[in-house]
């Protein structure tokens, strides 16, 4: 069994502020608890995906449990946060997610604290868009662990998938963090209660055509992403719809990089 552990940094155990001197140590300690869960519950090959930042080097490769390999650095990973995924796989986990824009979670944003992505009308973050893309390869997210507001709008989301809540959520850059033991094991217990109960979750699959808007805070930015081929803009809004939500995903990392480009270049005009 194939296990694919994905791992933000936002919603790890403890973790506040994204200045934490032992964020690495964080990330690695709630990885191995994830690791340690899925082994017991009987996974026979497990990748994880050091998924934050550009260069993704925030797992403490020597610490890391020795049954697992790891895929990082970058910043160009075909899929992104979900490397390693392919039709083999049999379960994705999410560890360390946070919220959407627009929430109330602890430090909640899509890739940017704006602009706002909507999928078929709706706001989503990556945890939502993450589903949608691990649906296209048939498999479903199994976990989600981080800060109550995630776990619940994820739960919201997917139905009856496992969450391991390891900190409420009080404002932008606080939370109540449980302590480090408690919050460990509820990951592990998270984790191999997932796979025990594999045969209950099901792939997400937005409905198609599906249709991505990217509501941007700057004109500058929606008019330089509606360059792209296949594009419409309407206003600070850039819209691109299509029945492949690989297509989708990749448009979505693309408008990422191309507002970074939009940040540096056009600034906020």
């Amino acid at each position: 069994m194939k296990v694919l552990i994905s791992v933000d940094n936002e919603g790890i155990s403890g973790i506040a502020n994204m200045q934490e001197l032992w964020m690495r140590e964080a990330v690695t300690d709630d990885t191995n608890a994830a690791i340690e869960g899925a082994l017991a519950a009987g996974a026979t090959e497990v990748v994880v995906m050091d998924s934050h930042g550009a260069t993704k080097d925030n797992i403490l490769w020597d610490r890391l449990h020795p049954r697992a390999s790891v895929i990082r650095g970058g910043p160009n990973t075909p899929l992104y946060f979900l490397e390693g995924l392919d039709e083999d796989t049999d379960a994705v986990f999410l560890v360390g997610w946070h919220d959407k824009p627009g929430g109330r979670g602890l430090l909640a944003h899509c890739f940017f604290r704006h602009p706002f992505i909507k999928i078929n009308g709706q706001v989503v973050g990556e945890g939502q868009i993450a589903a949608g893309l691990a649906g296209a390869f048939d498999v479903p997210i199994a976990l989600v662990t981080g800060d109550d507001v995630v776990c619940a709008d994820l739960r919201a989301f997917l139905g009856d998938v496992e969450t391991a809540v390891v900190k409420r959520a009080i404002d932008h850059n606080v939370a109540e963090c449980l302590p480090a033991g408690e919050a460990r094991e509820r990951i592990r217990e998270g984790a191999r209660r997932a796979l025990e109960r594999l045969p209950d979750f099901k792939p997400y699959r937005f409905e198609s055509p599906t249709v991505l808007e990217f509501e941007c805070v700057w004109h500058s930015h929606a008019k330089l992403l509606a360059r792209v081929p296949g594009t419409e803009r309407v206003g600070r809004t850039v819209r691109f719809v299509s029945s492949d939500f690989r297509q989708v995903f990749d448009m979505i990392i693309l408008f990422r990089f191309l507002m970074l480009v939009g940040d540096k270049f056009y600034g906020a005009g």
